[in-house]
């Protein structure tokens, strides 16, 4: 029988119907993935809106005023400097779009045109002269010293300063990070008013300054607030009179981000929950060795003290691993040494070796030379503060690997007072001693003119003046690689260690958290949260 045209077309219409369906319900209760190995896990990624901090002993929020290490860090999300310091401690630009050096004592800087305070009245070049005068006549500002040799700042134009040096000053760019301030916010007031709410031009602004609480919101007019803009909306600060209350905090939840210099922090937070990242200060110890002295003079000697100690087994052993072994003033993370071999294997027989092929000779237990018509031996006093309990005990550890290699040590003993008077008077044959680093690769104070190891070396001193005039990132690593072979040669100094600080996070908290001595809140924009 023949079918009619028009039933095809019905019938053919009803197929189309019953595949929509089909297709509709297949798209709406999908199949289960089908697993080729292992199980496939799925996470909720819940962005980090709010940042929960606790500090102790606040004192003030403004930035030249605070002495609180923490305010400090907190102040780099709040306010700029004309110049920053990087992860790796190279110097990048602030406010500044371009610090030129335009002699051995001036300085042109320009600013970024862009940048804007809070309340989205422009940064200007009066800014940047007010915060340098405010911090001259604050002496007891942890900024003093960064203007302390500026002779004269004055505007060029609305965006430009011109820096005048009382004399040159080894890469004067890392004093150019203090926060600037607003002129008109605080001209004719007092900086030290805790009732004025500072403006900042960082990517966070005081939002709320109350008695046990601050809150900081995002800065709305921050230059790069559209091409960058933060995860965190909102930072609350909790303000605790004691450390121990911070640790309380931290522990049942409240806080989700901590930074501490106790080492023994997991005694008060416990061990589990938390991320870590540990890292060296600037408190760095080391050994001088008096160059002057007749015995240590001779550079054989020197090399043999520095083959023959063992700062892994000193940090090990005598300090419990609650500090970090250094060999350099410089970090091993700064830009311009992280490529370079700093760590001298130890070896007793290498350090034997040493002696020997300087005419050395080891009998009745002890080395002895003849010079100059006399027989000497590598009997050496090692200075240090009694009263400082762990250079104490790092002494002991010194005097007894020494004497591994047949080195004899006799430990002095010194009080405070003896003790200052023989670093300034450099009385000594060796001093364990110890210095707040500089952010600064200036190493003139271990190395140039007048160094409390009495070192000198034309060549160094030659390289030193270099490099104050090279801005070449590529010939400056240069200079820095033939420094650490001459130190490593002649061995005026040995390092020891760094103490650490410990930056301590939630557990569900994500991102890059890559502190160092000038900033805590490195990748700060990409932080979040997240939870399985």
């Amino acid at each position: 029988m023949k079918v009619k045209p028009s039933r095809i077309m019905i019938v053919l219409f009803i197929l189309c119907m019953i595949a929509g369906v089909i297709v509709y319900f297949i798209n709406k209760n999908p199949k289960e993935p089908k697993q080729q190995s292992g199980e496939i896990s799925y996470q909720t990624i819940n962005m980090l809106t709010d940042l929960r901090l606790g500090i102790s002993e606040f004192d003030t929020i403004h930035p030249y005023v605070t002495k609180n290490r923490e305010v400090i860090y907190i102040n780099s999300l709040i306010f700029e400097p004309l110049l920053t310091i990087t992860q790796d401690y190279k110097i990048a630009n602030g406010l500044a779009k371009e610090c030129s050096k335009v002699g051995d004592k001036t300085y042109v800087i320009k600013l970024k045109e862009n940048s804007k305070w809070s309340n989205n009245t422009p940064v200007t070049a009066q800014d940047v002269t007010f915060s340098i005068k405010e911090l001259q006549k604050s002496k007891t500002s942890i900024y003093y010293e960064n203007v302390k040799l500026i002779k004269k700042a004055e505007e060029v134009d609305n965006t430009t300063v011109r820096i005048e040096l009382e004399q040159e000053v080894p890469f004067f760019e890392y004093h150019l990070i203090f926060p600037i301030v607003s002129q008109k916010q605080y001209e004719g007031k007092e900086i030290k008013d805790t009732k004025i709410i500072p403006l900042g031009t960082g990517k966070y602004k005081i939002s709320k300054l109350e008695e046990n609480k601050i809150e900081l919101t995002q800065n709305e007019y921050w230059r790069e607030i559209e091409n960058s803009q933060p995860n965190i909306k909102t930072i609350t600060i909790t303000l605790y009179e004691t450390m121990g209350e911070v640790y309380n905090s931290f522990k049942i939840g409240g806080t989700d981000f901590m930074h501490t210099a106790n080492r023994n922090v997991e005694e008060y937070i416990g061990s589990m929950g938390y991320g870590q990242k540990i890292y060296g200060n600037r408190e760095y110890d080391y050994l001088a060795l008096n160059c002057k002295n007749s015995i240590l003079e001779r550079q054989e000697v020197r090399q043999a003290i520095n083959l023959a100690i063992n700062q892994e087994k000193i940090v090990a052993s005598s300090l419990e691993n609650k500090v970090m072994v250094a060999y350099f003033p410089l970090e091993d993370i700064h830009y311009l040494v992280k490529d370079q071999k700093i760590v001298e294997q130890t070896s007793n027989e290498k350090a034997k070796e040493v002696l020997e092929a300087a005419g050395w000779k080891y009998e009745y237990g002890i080395w002895q030379k003849r010079i100059e018509g006399r027989t000497r031996t590598l009997n050496i006093t090692l200075s240090v503060n009694k009263e400082d309990e762990k250079r104490m005990k790092v002494a002991e550890e010194i005097k007894k690997q020494l004497e591994e290699i047949g080195i004899k040590i006799e430990i002095d003993e010194l009080s405070q007072s003896q003790y200052e008077k023989c670093l300034k008077n450099k009385q000594y044959e060796i001093l364990l001693t110890g210095v707040y680093t500089s952010l600064s690769p200036d190493l003139s104070s271990f190395l140039g003119k007048e160094n409390i190891a009495n070192y000198e070396n034309q060549e160094m001193l030659t390289i030193l003046e270099e490099i104050n005039h090279i801005t070449n990132e590529d010939l400056l690593k240069e200079k820095y690689k033939k420094i650490l072979e001459i130190y490593q040669k002649e061995v005026p100094y040995i390092g020891l260690y760094r103490n650490q600080d410990i930056v301590v996070y939630n557990s569900s908290f994500r991102g890059e958290v890559t502190p160092n001595n000038y900033n805590i809140y490195y990748q700060f924009l990409d932080w979040y949260r997240q939870e399985e």
